[in-house]
């Protein structure tokens, strides 16, 4: 479901709320680009790349977490 709010997009998903320009973030850490839109049940990227929904782990401050890094406390606000 995508909702605009004054001078941004977002999407609410079961994965939490992903706004445009967020980075994704790959298991290891690394940023695999950035979110133009979420449609159809996937995660567009800035350029054209693609990956579905289910890959995403959390989203948190820092992002679209994808699926491998085994960080159970991404996006829940725990603290170390």
């Amino acid at each position: 479901m995508s909702q605009m709010y004054p001078g941004e997009q977002v999407w609410t998903t079961v994965a939490g709320t992903i706004r445009k320009g967020m980075k994704v973030i790959a298991a290891d850490g690394s940023c695999l680009g950035t979110v133009a839109s979420v449609e159809h049940g996937e995660v567009l990227f800035e350029g054209g790349d693609v990956i579905p929904l289910t890959l995403v782990d959390g989203v948190g401050e820092e992002g679209v977490l994808l699926q491998g890094r085994g960080d159970a406390t991404f996006g829940l606000g725990a603290q170390p």
